[in-house]
């Protein structure tokens, strides 16, 4: 169960009269009430979620045209993008773990309402040699390992779309009101 915590301190104010004898004389008592912020979930389920809504406000609100915007047909790259988030690890490191049938699930259902999206092994098979979509008007979509902290979880993401036509960015997603909300991008982000 998650909880918002209150933490609620009684100080007793003791105060000292000018020419009285010495010593602390018990005055008023004052309560101050201090909201500890609610602690992000961070659980299999949860990273799944995040994972999926991420990929989603990439590919409808985040993406370089602007949100309203509706690719051909969007390709989710089945393996953790490397190059996701403008990691260091470049754009020719080979691609990390698979996605698991949970995760690739929350994806299809994040995207199914989007359009034409298909699961592709090998981003490159669909750019051409001069990087040009194999399919005109796609996207290449990825993403890399989730990571938790105290505001929430921060999902590298990226999005191919043609030699000058890209974004590889962090989503930050938040948790309130009993649920998770993409909030926009935090941190460095490319865009070509």
């Amino acid at each position: 169960m998650r909880h918002l915590a209150v933490l609620v301190v009684v100080v007793l104010v003791a105060t000292a009269c000018g020419d009285e004898a010495p010593g602390p004389t018990l005055g008023a008592e004052t309560t101050t009430t201090t909201l500890i912020a609610e602690t992000p979930p961070a659980s299999e389920a949860d990273r799944i979620e995040v994972t999926a809504l991420a990929l989603r406000s990439l590919v409808t609100d985040y993406n370089t045209f602007g949100s309203g915007h509706r690719f051909t047909e969007v390709l989710v790259q089945n393996r953790i993008d490397p190059a996701a988030g403008g990691s260091d690890a470049g754009f020719r490191a080979p691609p990390g773990r698979a996605l698991t049938d949970a995760e690739r699930t929350a994806v299809e259902r994040a995207l199914g309402d989007l359009g034409p999206y298909r699961w592709i092994d090998d981003a490159a098979e669909f750019r051409t040699d001069d990087l040009r979509p194999v399919i005109e008007g796609s996207a290449i979509v990825g993403v890399g390992e989730v990571a938790f902290d105290a505001d929430g979880a921060l999902v590298p993401v990226s999005l191919w779309c043609g030699g000058t036509c890209g974004m590889w960015t962090h989503l930050r997603v938040v948790y309130q009101d009993g649920g998770w909300l993409v909030t926009g991008p935090e941190g460095p982000m490319m865009i070509s």
